[in-house]
C-alpha cells in the first residue's frame, strides 16, 4: 500500500518536472528567436539569403496548398469561436470558482505555451520576412533623390493613365466600376498580374494559396482594415464589402504578402506593378488608381494650388469612384476604426517598420523610385 502510494506521489512530481520542462522549453526558443530577430535586423543580406529567398517559398507552398483546400479562411473561423470560449471560460469561473483555482497553474502553463508557440511559429513561418532586403536593393531601382518636380509629373502621368483606363470600363447603376465575380474568381484573375513579375532574379510566378473572403466582411469595414495576411496558415483574407476599384488592390497587395514581402510600402507597389501587368483592364485601373491616390495625397501635403490643379484633371467616372470609397470610410469612422488603427501602428512598429500605419505611404518613394530608374 505504501508503496502504491509512493508510486502516485513520485508521478505527480514527474509530471509537475515535465509541465515545467514544456513551458520552460517554449520560452526558450522565444527567446532564440527574439535574439535572431535583433541578429536579423543587422543582416538583411542573410536573412534573403537563409530565409525569404530559399525556406520561405517551400514554406509558403505546403501551407498555401494545405490551406487552400478550404473555401473559408481557417483562421477567420478559429478567431470567431474565441468569443464562445470567453463565454464559456466565464461561466466556470462564475459558477466554478474553485475549479479555476484548484487548476490555475495548469492555465497559466497553457497559456504561457500558447503564448510562447504563437510567437515562435509568427517568425518562422513568415515574419523574418520583415528583416529581408529591401525592395529597391532586389530590384537594382535608383536610389537617387528625387524632387517635387519629379512627384508632380508622376502624378500627373498617373491621372492621365487612370483616366484612359476608366473610361472604358463596365458602370454599374451608381456609375462606378461593376465588378460581378466572386472572391475566388477575382484571386485567379488577380494571379495572372504575377506571372511573369519578378524583384530581381526572384520569380513571383507560383501561386501558393487561393484568395479567402472574410465572412465578417461588412462589420470588418468599421475597423478600416482591407485585407489581412494569415501567416499560420498562409491565408490572403480579404474584406470583400469595400468598394470594388479598391478590392482588386487589396488582393494583390495580401498576396504580395503570401509571396514573402511583409513591408506594407512594398506590398503595395507590387500590387500596382501585378495589377498593371494584369490583361484585366479592370484590375489595371485599380492599380493606376492606387498609385494615383498615393501620389496625390502626397501633393496635397506639399502643395494645395497644385494639388487643386491635379484634382481638376481627374476625370469625372474617376472622381466619382474616389467620392464613393470617401462616403464609405467616412460612415465607417469611430472607436472601432481607431482602435484598430492603433493596434495596427503598434504591430508595424513592433516588426521594425518605424513609421508605422504611416509606412503604407512609403509606396510614394517606391514609384518615385522607379520613375527615375526609368521603368516606369
Amino acid at each position: 500500500m505504501e508503496g502504491s502510494v509512493l508510486f502516485k506521489t513520485g508521478t505527480l512530481k514527474g509530471q509537475k518536472t515535465n509541465r515545467w520542462v514544456v513551458t520552460f522549453s517554449l520560452l526558450g526558443l522565444a527567446l532564440g528567436v527574439r535574439i535572431l530577430l535583433i541578429l536579423a535586423s543587422k543582416s538583411p543580406h542573410l536573412v534573403e539569403r537563409f530565409y525569404s529567398a530559399s525556406l520561405y517559398p517551400y514554406i509558403a507552398r505546403i501551407l498555401g496548398f494545405v490551406s487552400g483546400l478550404i473555401p473559408f479562411s481557417i483562421a477567420e473561423f478559429v478567431l470567431l469561436t474565441i468569443p464562445i470560449f470567453i463565454i464559456f471560460a466565464l461561466y466556470i469561473i462564475i459558477r466554478r470558482p474553485r475549479y479555476i483555482l484548484s487548476n490555475s497553474k495548469r492555465i497559466f502553463h497553457y497559456t504561457v505555451r500558447l503564448l510562447a508557440l504563437g510567437y515562435i511559429l509568427f517568425y518562422l513561418l513568415w515574419g523574418f520576412n520583415y528583416f529581408r532586403l529591401d525592395y529597391l536593393s532586389l530590384s537594382h531601382m535608383s536610389k537617387s533623390t528625387t524632387s517635387y518636380h519629379d512627384l508632380k509629373e508622376l502624378t500627373s502621368i498617373m491621372i492621365e493613365r487612370t483616366n484612359d483606363l476608366r473610361e472604358a470600363l463596365p458602370e454599374d447603376e451608381k456609375g462606378l466600376l461593376l465588378v460581378e465575380e466572386d472572391i475566388h474568381e477575382l484571386g485567379r484573375i488577380a494571379n495572372k498580374g504575377f506571372l511573369d513579375y519578378k524583384v530581381g532574379k526572384i520569380d513571383l510566378g507560383e501561386i501558393h494559396g487561393r484568395i479567402k473572403p472574410v465572412f465578417l466582411s461588412k462589420y470588418m469595414s468599421y475597423t478600416g482594415i482591407t485585407g489581412i495576411y494569415i501567416p499560420f496558415t498562409s491565408e490572403p483574407t480579404v474584406n470583400t464589402h469595400i468598394p470594388r476599384h479598391n478590392l482588386l488592390s487589396t488582393i494583390s497587395h495580401e498576396i504580395a504578402h503570401q509571396k514573402g514581402f511583409a513591408r506594407e510600402d512594398e506590398a503595395n507597389f507590387i500590387a500596382y506593378k501585378a495589377n498593371t501587368s494584369n490583361p484585366d483592364k479592370r484590375f489595371q485601373y485599380s492599380g493606376y488608381y492606387l498609385a494615383m491616390t498615393y501620389l496625390i495625397n502626397e501633393v496635397y501635403r506639399e502643395n494645395l494650388d497644385d494639388y487643386a490643379t491635379l484634382y481638376d484633371s481627374i476625370s469625372e467616372e474617376v472622381k466619382r469612384d474616389m467620392s464613393y470609397a470617401r462616403e464609405y470610410w467616412k460612415a465607417r469612422e469611430g472607436k472601432v476604426k481607431e482602435s484598430a488603427n492603433k493596434m495596427n501602428d503598434n504591430y508595424l512598429k513592433a516588426n521594425y517598420q518605424e513609421d508605422g500605419v504611416r509606412s503604407y505611404n512609403g509606396v510614394v518613394k517606391l514609384l518615385l523610385a522607379e520613375y527615375k530608374s526609368g521603368k516606369n
